[in-house]
C-alpha cells in the first residue's frame, strides 16, 4: 500500500513542470557526486567542480591548508570579551 502511495506521489510530482525541473536539478546534483568525490580524494579544494587542476591552480593550492588551531589560553578572558554582566540595583 505504501509503495502505491509513493508511486502515485512521484507521478503527480513529475506531471507538473516545476516537479520535472526539481527532479532534473536533483538528479543533476547527484550525478556530479562521483566527480566531486574523486576531486576530494585527489586533494583538490573542497567543493571544487570536479575538473582536473591546471598547472596554475595546482601550484596555488599546494600550500592552501587548514590553519593550525590556536592554543587555548590558560589565563581567564578579560571581562570585556565575555557577555556583559547585568547587575540589579539593590542586590
Amino acid at each position: 500500500m505504501a509503495v502505491v502511495a509513493v508511486v502515485l506521489l512521484v507521478v503527480a510530482v513529475l506531471a507538473s513542470r516545476a516537479g520535472r525541473r526539481a527532479a532534473v536539478a536533483a538528479l543533476g546534483s547527484v550525478g556530479r557526486w562521483p566527480a566531486l568525490i574523486r576531486a576530494e580524494m585527489r586533494g583538490d579544494a573542497p567543493l571544487s567542480d570536479g575538473r582536473a587542476d591546471t598547472a596554475a591552480t595546482a601550484d596555488d593550492r599546494r600550500f592552501d591548508t587548514t590553519p593550525e588551531m590556536p592554543a587555548v589560553r590558560a589565563e581567564p578572558l578579560s571581562p570585556t570579551s565575555t557577555f556583559p554582566q547585568v547587575r540589579h540595583p539593590g542586590r
